[in-house]
């Protein structure tokens, strides 16, 4: 999922001063939602500066993201065409606000203007568009493109090939990856217990700086999806936090793989809860 990092502004009248929103190109976020969909990592900043070249120009670019949000998007391209200066910004928000309403091709015309202005949102925009329609020959042939890119970048391509099964492409882009965050190894790793490749699952497991509760969970699912129920029960009885989602692996597991009835102890949802599966 895209979206962008709310900054606002002041605008100084006689008398009083005004607080809009806008998204500045020097904070631009992406919310990223990790692929196995149990949390969605995001990060807001707020800032009082106003980074656009003009007052004119950052309550235009608002009002062409408040209109791209609530799905009106001509009217969005209608205050694009009429403005006489656009910045990154703007190009951004019409080109996101095609992709949201499922015009990409629109977004592509816009996107390959000579007098485009991007950045590497813009690019990452797009391709994420492609990833959301499949196609991820376009995906692959805009990231290749990309003159910059980020983790944002490098994360969307990886899950574009997990979610089409080309596990191999996956690792190859994370491979190359010199700087990864969580999302990057939460999404190997679970592409590889999924297909069946639980020991290279493991392997980055082990090596990876930090996990996160998703990455523990992960490895507990794999591992018992796998037929390797107490190797998934060391790695629980290891994890320092566990949610619902964490147990509901550990059980369903125990359920897959037959087991004896098990009791489970927990301080946060329970004394103790039992397990039985004939």
């Amino acid at each position: 999922m895209l979206s962008f990092s709310r900054v606002s502004i002041k605008l100084s009248h006689p008398g009083k001063n005004i607080l809009l929103p806008i998204f500045s190109p020097c904070n631009f976020k992406l919310f990223y939602h990790s692929i196995n969909s149990a949390v969605i990592t995001k990060t807001a900043v707020t800032l009082e500066r106003d980074y656009s070249p003009s007052p004119d120009m950052a309550r235009s670019n608002w009002l062409i993201t408040r209109l791209s949000r609530e799905g009106n998007i001509y009217e969005a391209r209608k205050l694009f065409d009429e403005m006489p200066e656009k910045d990154v910004v703007t190009w951004t928000t019409v080109i996101s606000g095609y992709i949201k309403c499922g015009l990409i091709e629109e977004a592509r015309k816009l996107f390959d203007r000579v007098d485009a202005q991007k950045n590497v949102v813009t690019w990452t925009a797009l391709m994420s568009g492609y990833v959301r329609r499949n196609r991820i020959f376009e995906a692959e042939q805009l990231f290749e493109e990309m003159p910059i890119k980020n983790v944002v970048s490098w994360n969307t391509m990886i899950e574009a090939y997990t979610k089409k099964g080309m596990i191999d492409k996956a690792l190859a882009v994370f491979d190359k990856m010199s700087d990864r965050n969580t999302v990057s190894w939460n999404t190997m790793i679970t592409a590889l217990a999924n297909c069946g490749r639980i020991e290279e699952a493991k392997g980055l497991f082990d090596v990876m700086p930090k996990r996160d509760v998703i990455s523990w969970t992960t490895m507990v699912a794999g591992l018992a999806r796998n037929g390797r129920i107490d190797e998934a029960r060391l790695v629980f009885d290891r994890m320092p936090e566990r949610n619902v989602v964490s147990w509901n692996a550990l059980v369903t597991g125990y359920a897959q793989n037959m087991s004896k009835p098990v009791c489970f102890e927990s301080k946060r949802y329970c004394t103790s809860s039992k397990l039985r599966v004939k």
